[in-house]
């Protein structure tokens, strides 16, 4: 959550890859708090349509975090994805 001058705290969750600016204040949150779910839950939305596009070639369409979970829509033609394939 960043604060200061030119930053107003907006509350805004930013993963461990986004470059911190200005004053900021760093609170690690855990998967016992909303917060921790979220940030889990968009990262594993991330994760989910990278392995999409690359084992299935999928065209990836939308895929929030959720209150509890994620998804992530994408098209694939003719190609049908099943329990099967999750191992």
């Amino acid at each position: 959550m960043c604060s200061g001058k030119e930053f107003v705290n907006t509350g805004e969750l930013w993963d461990l890859n986004r470059q911190l600016e200005g004053d900021c204040t760093v609170e690690v949150f855990d998967f016992d708090t909303d917060e921790g779910k979220e940030v889990f839950w968009h990262s594993a939305a991330h994760i989910l349509g990278e392995a999409l596009e690359g084992e299935y070639g999928c065209h990836l369409c939308f895929g929030p975090p959720l209150e509890h979970g994620f998804f992530y829509d994408s098209y694939v033609g003719d190609l049908s994805i099943s329990k099967d394939d999750f191992k």
